[in-house]
């Protein structure tokens, strides 16, 4: 079983011809779509040109999925089993069925399974040890801000395309969360621009301002003290309609946190805080500096703040939300470098 992330699978693909079997696990509707792409294009030049295509889902007819892979095709001695999940979850059921499918597996099928997410104890089952030995799993997560510039790299390149680093921290900016559009700005810069390097000006006048966040990146933006990430993800939630009072119940939630989290820390220190409160590992990282530059009393005062503006809207829905909520994120925030 190997692991590897998207942007390592075509080297993955053109240096091992053993693979037969490939999950794709991950949120991003068109990484999704790229990777499947392009492992289907790379079973069709060993000779899987026949594809049978299932939706699973608590209605699938398994009995057909196993006649697909055994069954010898018309037209191809060697077919490619795609089983889409869609949103549907990996549950127990399910996996007995994957168990069974896989035990009797033709030696003339390959397998392609497209998952929104696995567990690590759906990584221990045993349909895919069944499997483990021709196995390739590709993470195809959103790439976060961070990653966006590098993927954005290697995107230009496998298009011969040439942008300044400037250019390139543009395009993150205005197009992260939306690989989509990303991939079409990119295939358009290359029709206007094959030859040279793309600059920070030319780019300019090309791009619009299509990224997707959720209220969370606007949270995680907060307590970096991103003020003007915060700003930019507040006003693309603005423009995609999320609704005021959705932001609130999701910073309500945060804010109680760590308003307690802040109180635990009078008796107890920070680590047994988080115990306490099952605060994840992969957020304590971002709290702890908030925590450290922030007081109980300016979180009660962000909370309410936070009461007023849901008060105003029960009371009036058209009042002017978003300002508020404007204020409301530059309260959060305190004090920053940003």
């Amino acid at each position: 079983m190997i692991k590897i992330s998207d942007s390592q699978l075509l080297a993955k693909l053109a240096n091992n011809d053993s693979l037969r079997y490939f999950i794709t696990v991950g949120s991003d509707p068109y990484l999704q779509y790229l990777t499947q792409n392009q492992i289907i294009a790379k079973l069709r030049t060993l000779g899987f040109a026949e594809h049978n295509v299932f939706a699973i889902d608590n209605q699938t007819d398994w009995d057909l999925v196993y006649q697909s892979s055994q069954a010898m095709s018309l037209f191809s001695s060697q077919t490619l089993l795609i089983l889409q999940f869609g949103e549907t979850a990996l549950n127990v059921a399910i996996a007995k069925k994957l168990d069974e499918l896989t035990q009797h597996l033709s030696p003339d099928v390959s397998v392609l399974i497209s998952l929104t997410k696995m567990s690590k104890t759906q990584e221990n089952a045993q349909w895919l040890q069944n499997l483990s030995e021709q196995l390739l799993i590709v993470s195809c997560n959103t790439p976060d801000a961070k990653q966006l510039p590098q993927w954005i790299e290697q995107q230009s390149h496998l298009l011969t395309l040439t942008i300044e680093k400037q250019g390139i921290e543009l395009l993150a900016y205005y197009y992260e969360g939306n690989l989509l559009a990303l991939s079409q700005i990119l295939d358009q810069l290359k029709l206007l621009y094959p030859k040279g390097t793309i600059s920070y000006d030319q780019l300019e006048g090309q791009l619009n301002d299509s990224a997707i966040f959720t209220p969370y990146h606007w949270i995680d933006a907060m307590l970096l003290g991103k003020t003007k990430r915060s700003m930019h993800i507040l006003q693309q939630l603005k423009v995609n309609d999320i609704e005021p009072l959705i932001l609130l119940r999701s910073i309500q939630r945060e804010l109680i946190l760590l308003i307690n989290l802040k109180k635990y820390t009078m008796q107890h220190n920070l680590k047994a805080a988080y115990d306490a409160y099952k605060v994840w590992q992969s957020r304590r990282n971002l709290i702890t500096p908030y925590l450290n530059r922030i007081n109980l009393n300016q979180l009660y005062q962000v909370l309410k703040k936070l009461a007023e503006i849901e008060v105003m809207l029960k009371h009036d829905y058209h009042s002017p939300a978003w300002e508020r909520i404007t204020a409301l994120n530059i309260l959060f925030i305190g004090s920053s470098n940003d």
